[in-house]
């Protein structure tokens, strides 16, 4: 399989921006339905594919790490370093046979992949653990999200974030009980010999999970897993120019890592309310200022709001419904730095009045028109 970055013919650290605009420039080229090109529908699925799995932070997070073996069905991160990390550990043998110290193939890719002949998690795994407690292991990724405004978006802020992530008990200071001793199962090593399909393999010891050891009393709050979900409140630097549905991700503030292994990340799926008055055109926003009769026929000049406080702008003479005008700079950062532009969209508005005067003046003003100004309406 091509690597999905030169699918998309983008860098390995594109923004999310820079991979849908590629996308959207080779899905134009090669779509099956307007594209002249040999192998059009072939090059257009493996495109699609790609982009499948680069716009989605937690699937190009795997495939970062993972390759290939990351796009397989019902594929496990956690497990997958668990194999990767015992394996240049030199603990475990996935070839080994009766007389070696491994596991056998199924229970390898069983495990990996959430299926197999081992099931999902096989003999030596808890229902929701990550490893051998005596490894040292990395916490988990963490997701949640955060809402934002309009404004904080432009210009980037800190924001509160709440999540739940597993932490080391308190009770028990992260052990998991009191008294540890030599497993009986397994006399300490961790590991157990069990029959499958035939053949001898050395598994995860059923009974301490990998830990070599058990506890005379297992601590109430974590049940002996040296670990409790906790309520936390972090805060997060939001970057400028961040948009509606970026993650972003935050290395070493996912779950605590155990036996002195790294913390995972944190992944922050942003969420930017409506605002009230202005509209984002990309990098760019729009507002709508309304004007007067007079502003419109003569010019003039008004006060406009922008996220970096009122402007005054010159309202051209003849202004129409609709009319835009750009204040450059006033919209939200680009990656290069520089930003959008703020575009105003002038609305003349007629009073609300039944003022004989004025209903004269306006009949005075329809003199001007010099012709019907529906002539060029028609279905």
């Amino acid at each position: 399989m091509r690597d999905l970055y030169e699918v998309l013919g983008v860098a390995k650290d594109a923004d999310q921006a820079s991979i849908r605009t590629a996308f959207k420039k080779l899905a134009r080229r090669y779509h099956p339905d307007v594209s002249q090109e040999a192998d059009a529908e072939r090059t257009f699925k493996e495109v699609n594919a790609a982009y499948q799995v680069l716009s989605d932070e937690q699937k190009r997070t795997w495939y970062d790490e993972f390759g290939e073996d990351s796009l397989r069905p019902g594929f496990d991160a956690d497990r997958a370093r668990m194999y990767r990390q015992a394996g240049r550990a030199g603990g475990f043998n996935p070839f080994a046979g009766s007389a070696g110290d491994g596991v056998s193939l199924d229970e390898l890719f069983g495990s990996m992949f959430g299926g197999g002949g081992g099931g999902g998690g096989g003999p030596g795994f808890r229902s929701g653990w990550d490893g051998p407690v005596t490894a040292r292991r990395r916490g988990p990724d963490m997701e949640t999200q955060v809402e934002i405004d309009l404004l904080t978006a432009v210009h980037g802020g800190e924001v509160l974030v709440g999540l739940r992530r597993p932490e080391s008990c308190a009770s028990c200071q992260g052990q998991g009980g009191t008294e540890p001793r030599e497993c009986l199962r397994c006399h300490g090593t961790g590991r157990a010999r069990q029959s499958r399909f035939g053949m001898q393999a050395m598994v995860l010891c059923e009974e301490c999970a990998g830990s070599g050891s058990s506890f005379a009393q297992e601590c109430p709050v974590c049940a002996g897993s040296g670990r409790t979900m906790i309520q936390r409140r972090l805060k997060l630097r939001v970057p400028p120019g961040v948009g509606d549905g970026q993650v972003l991700r935050l290395r070493g503030l996912g779950g605590e890592g155990r036996r002195g292994g790294p913390a995972g990340n944190l992944l922050v799926s942003v969420q930017v309310r409506p605002h009230p008055v202005l509209q984002r055109k990309g990098h760019d926003l729009e507002i709508e200022v309304p004007i007067t009769i007079r502003e419109a026929l003569e010019g003039a000049r008004v006060t406009v709001p922008t996220p970096d406080g009122e402007v005054k702008l010159r309202v051209p003479p003849g202004a129409r419904n609709g009319q835009r005008l750009r204040l450059k700079g006033r919209g939200l950062p680009r990656s290069n730095g520089e930003r959008g532009h703020l575009y105003v969209v002038l609305r003349p508005v007629v009073p609300i009045t039944d003022d004989p005067q004025a209903l004269e003046l306006a009949s005075q003003l329809d003199a001007f028109h010099g012709a019907d100004v529906r002539a060029d309406l028609q279905l």
